[in-house]
């Protein structure tokens, strides 16, 4: 009797979990839905990816900290030009440690555009222009201190540029008009760094 008992309890919790997982499969895929991503794609002639496993972005998919992300992210994206130059847009989470010690997540984007292939540079705003890939003393560490100080513009946002692409991040959901302004600052910066940048040998990273 006890052993039917038993059998009955966990059947009924695996239905529970199982309606619960279900429901939340559906909202997923309602909110991938009617994300605003599709009607972005729509309007510029671009591509919208829901993280349904199917084909992704035109060029490589990056996370802000650098990790690449292995084909279409899983979040929300939309890929669409911005002059001849193509622009990816990912809606995100972050994950962070609350006071209370629990992990918490917070609305991330993403904005990246596509490059020519080059060193890897980060910028980091109040900080020095680094380039990782680079021995400490290439003479190009002097060439890009004195653009950043022609062009103080290029040093307020934190940058990554790798792997013939450029990114920036912000907290909040991509909107319209974040993605186009980061897409457009982006865009000039990679116009306005040094040629001997781009033509250094050694390639991306």
């Amino acid at each position: 009797m006890q052993t039917l008992f038993t059998i009955g309890v966990l059947v009924v919790v695996a239905a529970v979990a199982a309606a619960i997982w279900w429901r939340s499969q559906r909202k997923s895929a309602a909110s991938r839905e009617s994300h605003w991503f599709k009607a972005f794609a729509a309007e510029r002639g671009g591509t919208f990816g829901s993280g349904d496993g199917g084909p992704g972005p035109s060029f490589g998919v990056f996370h802000p900290t650098g990790r690449p992300l292995a084909g279409a992210p899983e979040e929300p994206w939309v890929e669409f030009r911005l002059g001849d130059r193509p622009v990816l847009g990912i809606d995100t989470h972050e994950s962070y440690r609350n006071f209370d010690d629990h992990i918490r997540f917070r609305d991330l984007h993403v904005t990246q555009v596509r490059v020519p292939p080059g060193p890897e540079l980060r910028i980091v705003p109040g900080r020095p222009l680094s380039m990782p890939t680079l021995p400490p003393d290439s003479t190009l560490d002097a060439e890009l201190a004195r653009w950043l100080a022609a062009n103080p513009r290029f040093g307020q946002r934190e940058v990554v540029i790798e792997n013939g692409a450029a990114r920036t991040w912000g907290q909040g959901c991509a909107t319209r008009q974040n993605l186009t302004t980061e897409a457009q600052y982006l865009a000039d910066l990679a116009d306005h760094l040094p040629p001997a940048l781009w033509n250094l040998s050694g390639g991306a990273s």
